[in-house]
């Protein structure tokens, strides 16, 4: 009898074993939430070549943070920060998830700016079961990482199109030629989109160039698309290339406007530059000159706590922020199954960087903003809607 006993107590103590491990992939990490606080990871380029593009991140989410934190938290519980440095690396990016997803257990996780991290990184908090939100990540491939993969941002398919309507519409510009980084994701990608967008509309491209790794002057491929004279050059690339990009143009005595993408974007661009921008185009996320009162709060707000004047990134690390705490609403709790349901249940999410709901693919539809460089300042040009282009 003892020997039955002792049977049946193996058994009993294997089911519960079983049910214990069948429970969602997120569940050790509602511990955090259980004492009181929900653990927020974040992970960007916070140095090496992108660093501005994190720091700034970082600041909009800390302001988010703080916010929420001093108004009581989200169901009386506190957000903390985990904040990890990918040091621009894609493979970087991964190592840090990976201790995000382990080590500190966090509920979700929010980042990253540049596309090739987060595809690195979305697979790994996917496989640990907690929801990832890109505050910037443009390429249309890394929702498709998993289902439990989200952003706040427009689409690399979209602000191509937009870039190639606005070149081709509104400056009435019909030859252009592409620069673009072959081994980004990002810049492939975006250029992959413009050129398709640009030939539909009846444009022509009369040079397309790639670059590949750390390149420290553009001499040759400027000349191949200064001997094409185009009237317009697309370059999709980050703000440390676009800086060479230009000089070596303008050196090479080539007029032409280049217009970019989101990537342009950092306090250092006119800085890196100089006037050789001048007169140029990039699409950004947001429209600070907009008098809606979150907008007009987040900049005010923004500049009494860093002392500088905020960006798009800036914003859509605050609005990453702040539709997370929106999942927890809807999800009624802050393990990572709860936010992640919440997530797909976001709808006309009043932000600083638009109005948008999650969609389907769990992707944001929201409009751009293409705006001219002159001097060292910054004017918007026109603002254009998903809704706007066929």
């Amino acid at each position: 009898m003892r020997k039955a006993l002792s049977v049946i107590a193996f058994f009993a103590m294997a089911l519960a074993a079983l049910i214990g491990g069948c429970k969602d992939k997120g569940g050790d990490n509602n511990s955090a939430a259980e004492a009181g606080e929900i653990k927020i990871g974040v992970f960007l380029s916070l140095s090496g070549k992108n660093a501005d593009f994190g720091k700034t991140t970082k600041n909009g989410i800390m302001l988010a943070v703080d916010e929420i934190n001093a108004a009581g938290g989200i169901g009386g519980k506190k957000l903390v920060i985990v904040d990890k440095d990918t040091r621009s690396q894609p493979d970087q990016a991964q190592t840090v998830a990976k201790a995000l997803a382990t080590s500190d257990k966090v509920a979700v996780a929010i980042g990253s700016v540049e596309s090739g991290q987060s595809i690195k990184a979305a697979p790994v908090f996917q496989e640990a079961g907690i929801p990832m939100v890109s505050p910037s990540s443009t390429n249309p491939d890394v929702t498709k990482q998993g289902d439990r993969i989200f952003r706040v941002c427009y689409l690399d398919d979209f602000q191509g199109q937009a870039c190639a309507t606005f070149a081709y519409k509104d400056l009435g510009l019909k030859k252009a030629a592409i620069i673009f980084a072959q081994d980004d994701d990002y810049s492939k990608g975006l250029a992959d989109f413009f050129r398709a967008s640009f030939k539909a509309l009846g444009g022509t491209i009369v040079e397309d160039v790639a670059f590949q790794g750390e390149v420290s002057e553009f001499k040759d491929q400027v000349s191949k698309i200064a001997a094409a004279n185009p009237e317009v050059i697309f370059a999709p690339v980050y703000y440390g290339s676009i800086g060479l990009i230009a000089r070596d143009f303008r050196k090479q005595g080539v007029k032409a406007p280049l217009l970019g993408g989101d990537g342009w974007e950092s306090p250092q661009l006119i800085q890196l530059a100089g006037e050789t921008l001048e007169g140029c185009y990039f699409g950004y996320h947001y429209d600070p000159e907009d008098k809606d009162e979150k907008v007009q709060s987040y900049l005010k707000n923004y500049k009494a706590k860093f002392n500088t004047e905020p960006n798009s990134l800036s914003a859509l690390g605050y609005d990453a922020v702040y539709t997370v705490k929106a999942a927890i609403e809807l999800g009624g709790g802050a393990s990572p199954d709860q936010i992640t349901q919440g997530l797909r249940k976001v709808k006309d999410f009043h932000g600083v960087t638009g109005t948008y709901s999650i969609d389907e693919n769990r992707n944001a539809k929201k409009p751009i903003t293409m705006l001219k460089i002159g001097g060292t300042s910054l004017s918007k040009v026109k603002v254009i809607q998903p809704g706007d282009l066929k």
